[in-house]
């Protein structure tokens, strides 16, 4: 294949891709409102726009299933049929199949066509008597046996969403009046963006670019750290290189982000698809979903996030009859709600469902064996909770297909904390349960306090932090299985990390580090406070990967390895240990 063939395949992955992506979507959104006719008329055109570019580069398996998606959508907007259930649950399955049919194509995989059974449901919803005979590949495009250049440029200019020029031969189905752009819908990109403005580039030279300017940090901060021995003007250089390190940083994350609709998009009809073999109704509502992040976190949010709504749909929305019982809607609501703040993002997933009783919790866990019984009467209801994400842990009685096996939610927890994030559960039975997951904005470099514990030196994430204070001995007391101290009018639990370390304490003063995790303060107990660092984070080797209380690692200015904590493991790691909270001198 020549380069100008890849350029031309590459074009149409790119924008067929994107229109399929948004097929389901806004097929939700034309299930809530049929008579959305503009909304009809994108879903009729990506279908069309879809063929066309299949047609030139002949793919048939892909031609033949537009085509028929084609037929029925035409029907509609001819009013020879009603936009019912029977035609929504068709075309949601052509999006599957043309979704599925786009994977292969990224992975230069030979196309396999849709099932026969979907595609005679397909014509029999367009009112066809038999199949429609599949039109010539090329004559899809334009028609006739070749295609002519302003045949190919009309063609090129409908897959980049410009007006498409007349062309000598009609389209195999009527081709819709052409209407103005609907926001909602998102069909095409912005008329106001010329292609001199916009230029493609593929992921991975932007992960290499970001992946050099972590490099250019480390040699920053080392410039830094020795910058007190420099004369003025090679002090004033390292100023300049620091400016302009952030601001080249900043820039190209920038490039890199996101929204995190992208993800959000696939969610309603997930949701949809779960709730109808359940016997279930349930209405997806998005707030924030402009937030931006990192593509890479985008991407790896994906799986965690189906997950967490497989659940809400399964385990959390009751059905019909008991939500009537309840006084609820029929229509369970599951919130999918998106926020920055400073220099993470939270994802909210919350349903008004059956909730979860932190006592059943707590008792599900000692059955389990996955905690033992005097542990477990320590734990507050909020605690308890988390127990759910515990490998092998599962509070629903039957097997279910949809949510797996009594696994998945400890899968869930371990890949966001991959991603230096935090999870947390929230649960009032009968209200229903929230799911609040925290994430860095990018992977690559991480505002960090650097501390200092035995000698050894440590990251601490900066931005769950909110005070540090030196701690007076005198004041530390004990509370359950926890040394406690009075922090800010509140009680404050205390993580030592000498015990963490498995070293006995030195003399000398202590400093606390104040971390929100949630709802809950915690005071991570160090030697001493070395001050702020914007450091690269680096992956674990494998020996000290999985370990509790650890996500990475970074490069010190000085050449040598800093671990990087993570806060939720710390605790979790102290409340493992017997005895927590003894008080060090």
């Amino acid at each position: 294949m020549s380069s100008s063939d890849d350029d031309i395949r590459n074009d149409f992955l790119a924008e067929a891709g994107e229109l399929v992506e948004q097929l389901a979507t806004q097929l939700m959104a034309l299930e809530r409102d049929p008579a959305d006719h503009e909304l009809l008329n994108a879903v009729f055109r990506a279908f069309h726009t879809v063929k066309g570019g299949a047609g030139f580069l002949q793919l048939p398996p892909l031609v033949e299933l537009c085509h028929a998606a084609e037929d029925v959508l035409n029907a509609v907007r001819n009013r020879r049929r009603a936009f019912d259930d029977a035609v929504m649950d068709a075309v949601m399955q052509a999006v599957d199949a043309a979704q599925r049919m786009m994977a292969e194509l990224y992975a230069n995989a030979p196309l396999v066509a849709a099932s026969p059974e979907l595609l005679t449901q397909l014509h029999a919803l367009a009112g066809a008597a038999a199949p429609v005979a599949m039109p010539a590949p090329v004559a899809a495009a334009g028609g006739g046996d070749t295609i002519s250049d302003d045949e190919f440029e009309a063609l090129l200019d409908e897959l980049h969403g410009k007006p498409a020029k007349p062309v000598g031969a009609a389209s195999s189905s009527p081709s819709p009046p052409r209407a103005a752009p609907v926001a909602k819908t998102a069909v095409a990109p912005a008329a106001a963006k010329t292609e001199a403005e916009t230029i493609r580039v593929e992921t991975h030279k932007l992960d290499q670019l970001m992946n050099l300017i972590g490099e250019l940090v480390l040699v920053r901060n080392r410039l830094k750290a020795g910058k007190n021995g420099f004369d003025e003007a090679a002090a004033r250089a390292v100023g300049e290189l620091d400016f302009i390190t952030r601001s080249l940083q900043n820039t190209v994350a920038q490039v890199r982000m996101q929204p995190i609709g992208k993800v959000f998009a696939r969610f309603p009809k997930l949701a949809r698809d779960v709730a109808r073999q359940l016997g279930k109704q349930v209405n997806v509502v998005f707030e924030g979903e402009d937030t931006e992040l990192d593509k890479n976190l985008v991407d790896a949010l994906a799986d965690p996030l189906v997950h967490m709504v497989r659940n809400s749909v399964d385990h959390g929305i009751e059905m019909p009859d008991v939500r009537a019982r309840a006084g609820k809607p029929a229509a369970g609501t599951l919130l999918l709600r998106a926020s920055q703040a400073g220099d993470h993002i939270r994802i909210d997933i919350r349903d008004d469902g059956a909730g979860i009783d932190a006592e059943r919790v707590r008792a599900k866990a000692i059955e389990k064996g996955v905690i033992e019984r005097e542990t477990a009467a320590t734990l507050s209801p909020a605690d308890c909770l988390q127990l759910i994400f515990l490998p092998g842990f599962s509070t629903k009685e039957q097997v279910s297909d949809l949510s797996g096996r009594g696994v998945g939610m400890d899968v869930v927890m371990s890949r966001i904390k991959r991603l230096n994030g935090t999870v947390e559960l929230d649960s009032t039975p009968g209200a229903g349960t929230a799911l609040r997951i925290r994430v860095p904005l990018t992977l690559a470099v991480l505002p960090a306090l650097i501390v200092r514990s035995e000698d050894r030196r440590f990251a601490l994430p900066l931005a769950p932090i909110s005070d540090v204070f030196r701690l007076d001995a005198a004041r530390v007391r004990r509370a359950e299985r926890w040394d406690v101290v009075d922090s800010r009018g509140a009680e404050l639990r205390l993580v030592h990390l000498d015990r963490w370390l498995g070293v006995a304490a030195a003399d000398g003063p202590r400093h606390v580090v104040v971390a929100q995790l949630g709802d809950e303060r915690y005071g991570f107990v160090v030697r001493d406070v070395v001050g702020r660092e914007e450091i690269v984070i680096k992956p674990l080797g494998a020996s000290l990967r999985g370990l509790a209380g650890i996500s990475g690692a970074t490069v010190m200015p000085d050449g040598r390895i800093a671990l990087i904590l993570d806060f939720n493991g710390l605790v979790a790691a102290a409340r493992a240990l017997p005895g927590e909270g003894v008080t060090h001198g």
